[in-house]
């Protein structure tokens, strides 16, 4: 025998993200049936939180008491849809994020339990959530201060996407404590491509790109990169630990990395940092530091005349700029090409910058406004050399999610210990500093004779041995190239 059921399933959404204060919003609930039987005694739970004020409400069936936030459908035919629209005032600041859920069904339902919780899967995403079940959601506004906020009167076309002091209305995670509670409310996507000689890496293993979904707080700008089955490491990392997880990491406003991991065997939690001037030296946070100075060196910059790549897939016009900026801790001259929208997007936030090499650039010299950065490639040293890191902005959007770390237990690592991957990154990033400086010196220097000429060329080709053979280490150790033998031979040797 078969017992009867019923697949239900609901939908929330929002007409509005950005909004100010006493600004009305609609939210718009649908509940589902997709059989293939029909059901009975459905009830749904939705009571607007503390930010906003109830306006009115009406639905294509049953009846929403606004008082208990339950609205009874009861029947709901196979194949049926039925529509549930709240309308309300916002009223704060804070407390914005409406929760509806499925708490009643008289029949089974095969991939949800009614009344268990939005959050089933316990990652911390509400919003949209597609790993989670799928008989609840989730949907937040954020509200953004305007007071005093004023665009410069002469910015350039089209680029201002928010005045510089419409700052986010969003708090700052917290910088001391590691083991908190951190909030984000904005989700980007990007693409990230990794270049030597002038192509881009191609890897069968990992495939030829990096995808980055993550997470960032418009206050202070900090990122969280999501564990779990669909998050960052599990994507992108293939050689994970057997007896370990990574549940996330937390890029803080201060330059911190902190890593939370589970030993599954012991069941013990860790915040695992690096001390914060560590991380700032690393390469991973001088991107970062660049970023922020790209505009403050405006009078070197010059407008780019070639078009956005033809592989970067942006709906709208972009116009694209050029700088030249020195690792202060390498020497090396990077040159950092960077394409704007040229359409005014409302993302409001307090820090300079919101994402990693793309996303919300504030222009704090010239027009005084945010830019979006849909397109970044840094060409690393020389542009001959043929070594580049390209981001591409796939999209940035509102999307609320909280990382609980109040069950890790700090545990810091100090000096220059750190795990076997740190290491091995900071040999390979020391030695290709060490092989472009050398390769500089053996550049500039003259010749007047064959016998210093050959010499020269012997000297360059030693070193582009010595860099394909760090390279093919490294490809090597994370498992990109099977052998070093295979690995040279393709490099040329």
């Amino acid at each position: 025998m078969t017992p009867q059921s019923a697949d239900l399933s609901l939908e929330m959404s929002v007409d509005k993200l950005l909004v100010e204060l006493e600004e009305i919003v609609t939210f718009t609930i649908e509940v589902s049936n997709d059989g293939p039987e029909s059901t009975t005694g459905v009830q749904v739970s939705d009571r607007l939180p503390a930010g906003y004020e109830f306006v009115s409400a009406r639905t294509t069936a049953g009846i929403y008491d606004q008082s208990r936030g339950i609205w009874n459908i009861d029947r709901l035919g196979n194949g049926n849809r039925v529509v549930l629209t709240i309308i309300a005032k916002v009223k704060r600041a804070i407390d914005l994020m409406n929760l509806a859920e499925i708490i009643s069904n008289d029949l089974l339902d095969y991939d949800s339990v009614a009344n268990n919780g939005v959050d089933t899967d316990r990652d911390g995403n509400i919003v949209d959530d597609v790993q989670d079940e799928d008989d609840g959601d989730g949907q937040f506004v954020i509200v953004g201060r305007e007071e005093n906020a004023t665009k410069d009167p002469n910015p350039a076309s089209g680029e201002c996407l928010a005045p510089l002091d419409a700052e986010s209305a969003f708090d700052p995670n917290p910088e001391d404590e590691i083991n908190g509670i951190f909030k984000f409310d904005y989700k980007i996507e990007s693409t990230v491509n990794l270049g030597m000689g002038g192509e881009v890496i191609d890897n069968s293993r990992f495939g030829n790109t990096l995808k980055m979904t993550y997470y960032v707080n418009s206050a202070d700008g900090s990122i969280l990169f999501p564990g779990g089955d669909t998050g960052f490491f599990k994507t992108n990392i293939v050689n994970m630990p057997g007896d370990g997880k990574v549940d996330g990491a937390i890029w803080l406003a201060n330059g911190q990395m902190v890593s939370y991991v589970e030993d599954t065997r012991s069941g013990v939690k860790k915040a695992i940092t690096r001390e914060s001037a560590q991380t700032a030296n690393g390469r991973f946070g001088a991107d970062y530091l660049h970023m922020m100075q790209f505009f403050r060196i405006s009078k070197e910059m010059a407008e780019l005349p070639d078009p956005l790549p033809d592989y970067v897939n942006w709906p709208g016009s972009a116009k694209g700029y050029r700088a030249e900026m020195v690792e202060s801790y390498t020497g090396l001259n990077n040159t950092y090409n960077i394409y704007f929208d040229t359409a005014p997007t409302p993302i409001k936030t307090t820090c300079i910058m919101m994402g990693f090499m793309v996303g919300v650039l504030k222009d704090v010299q010239n027009t005084k406004c945010n830019r979006l950065m849909i397109y970044t490639k840094v060409n690393i040293g020389a542009l001959e050399n043929g070594e580049f890191l390209e981001v591409i902005l796939n999209s940035i959007k509102p999307a609320g999610i909280t990382f609980d770390a109040t069950t890790y237990d700090p545990a810091p690592v100090s000096g220059d210990a750190g795990t076997a991957i740190a290491n091995a990154t900071d040999d390979y990033e020391a030695r290709m500093r060490s092989i472009e400086i050398r390769r500089q010196t053996i550049e500039r220097r003259r010749c007047s004779n064959d016998r210093c000429w050959d010499q020269k060329n012997a000297d360059l080709e030693d070193l582009r041995k010595e860099k394909s053979e760090v390279i093919c280490t490294l490809m090597v150790d994370k498992g990109m190239a099977n052998t070093m033998a295979e690995c040279m031979r393709d490099e040329g040797f």
